[in-house]
């Protein structure tokens, strides 16, 4: 795959990962394991989320290694805030934005060391990231 074109695809995935760092606004986790309200959950996972879109938007779409590295930061921190989280709708939207994570980090992965197979998850993650983003959003924004 031609550097040009790979630059390509990882800027494009850039850019529709950057759509869930506009939606999400800063406030901490919650320390304790008591069952949280939608609102309460929401705000964690807007900092959360927005913590992790930061890390994921200063990658360079030119360097693949800084790519899939942002991307496994991004979804490590997602992942950790899918233990913390103690509501179960919230919860299960954080899953769904985590396992676009994930696959975006093996995708990202895969192309870093030159795997042109590894690519064809790029367009699968984009997706599923988008979906959970707009589930965030329908819950999180009333």
């Amino acid at each position: 795959m031609p550097a040009s074109r790979f630059a390509r695809i990882i800027g494009a995935l850039l850019a529709a990962g950057s759509v869930v760092a506009f939606g999400a606004a800063c406030a901490p986790e919650s320390p304790h394991r008591e069952k949280q309200t939608v609102a309460s959950a929401c705000t964690a996972v807007a900092d959360t989320v927005g913590n992790a879109m930061a890390v994921f938007t200063e990658a360079d779409a030119a360097d693949p290694t800084a790519a899939a590295t942002a991307t496994a930061g991004a979804r490590d921190q997602l992942e950790k805030l899918t233990r913390s989280i103690d509501n179960d709708r919230v919860g299960a939207v954080v899953a769904d934005l985590a396992a676009g994570f994930d696959v975006l980090a093996d995708a990202t992965s895969a192309a870093a060391d030159g795997d042109v197979d590894g690519v064809t998850g790029l367009s699968e993650a984009t997706d599923r990231i988008r979906s959970g983003v707009s589930e965030y959003h329908d819950l999180c924004a009333g």
